[in-house]
């Protein structure tokens, strides 16, 4: 889809711009979550108690936590951060996704535009930069028709969020009519091969992932000497349910998956972004 040319002193904004920023970032949010996983499952108590020790003084001794504690801490700590991130990479995505329709409905395929055009994108940006995340997804879809896959998992990190800002606990403000709170959110599993057609390992059909999102596939020769049963990874709908009274918490698995939930998301939006730009600007430039 050609999209329209800035103006002097404008960057250039693209859903290839928009779709590599966001995947380039959440690759570097997947790396950092797993390296903070591993950190903690390989801590050293005595490293932590060596690296306490550096500044020679404690702003309040008494309140020191010893390492079990401070996992626990650092874990719950990175969970809530996890979140967070997450909720903002998805919010900046759809930001500059209302923009680049902003453009394509205002200025159509006038790339010089005008000052009165410009003022009007402007404002109209700030007003959609202000929103809550409700109202941003209806803003999308009543202005532009864009339609948001996954919208239930963002709310559902959202929803996490205001959980893990208070400390984890879950209780009767959080809940659904039916009495919990629940999660949705997207994850890949592994299911039982079909051993009676094996396809050849060369000519394996492509999972289902997000635009940006790569398998690392085993070699050959790991799948033959592996005594593991044959498995096929899927992306699938995954929930969590939590009751007042219990403490929010994901496994690692679940924690990393929660990654490919705000890949599938921004995926869907992009392709309804360009969906719309195609039907406004025509094939030209594709």
């Amino acid at each position: 889809m050609s999209q329209p040319q800035p103006g002097p002193g404008e960057s250039v904004i693209s859903l290839q711009n928009i779709s590599r920023n966001f995947f380039t970032a959440l690759q570097r949010q997947h790396d950092m979550l797993a390296f903070s996983i591993a950190g903690m499952h390989t801590a050293d108590p005595k490293a932590y108690e060596h690296f306490s020790s550096l500044s020679r003084v404690m702003p309040v001794p008494q309140a020191h936590l010893p390492p079990a504690q401070m996992r626990a801490y650092a874990r719950g700590l990175m969970l809530r951060t996890t979140v967070n991130d997450l909720l903002v990479l998805a919010a900046e995505c759809m930001t500059q996704c209302h923009l680049l329709c902003l453009f394509i409905r205002e200025r159509g395929k006038n790339q010089n535009g005008s000052p009165e055009i410009d003022r009007l994108i402007g404002e109209k940006q700030q007003a959609f930069a202000q929103m809550n995340l409700q109202d941003k997804f209806q803003e999308l879809e009543e202005a532009f028709g864009i339609v948001c896959e996954l919208e239930d998992g963002v709310f559902s990190l959202a929803a996490a969020l205001r959980v893990l800002a208070r400390g984890g606990l879950v209780t009767n403000d959080d809940i659904a009519p039916d009495g919990s709170l629940t999660l949705e959110f997207k994850a890949m599993k592994d299911f039982p091969a079909d051993t009676d057609t094996p396809a050849p390992i060369d000519s394996a059909p492509p999972l289902d992932l997000p635009e940006g999102v790569s398998a690392h596939p085993f070699s050959a020769q790991e799948i033959v000497a592996s005594d593991k049963p044959k498995t096929v990874s899927k992306l699938t709908d995954t929930q969590r349910t939590f009751r007042p009274g219990e403490m929010l918490d994901l496994t690692d698995a679940e924690l990393m998956g929660l990654n490919v939930t705000s890949a599938k998301f921004v995926d869907g939006l992009l392709r309804s972004v360009d969906f719309y730009g195609r039907n406004q600007l025509g094939e030209q430039g594709k």
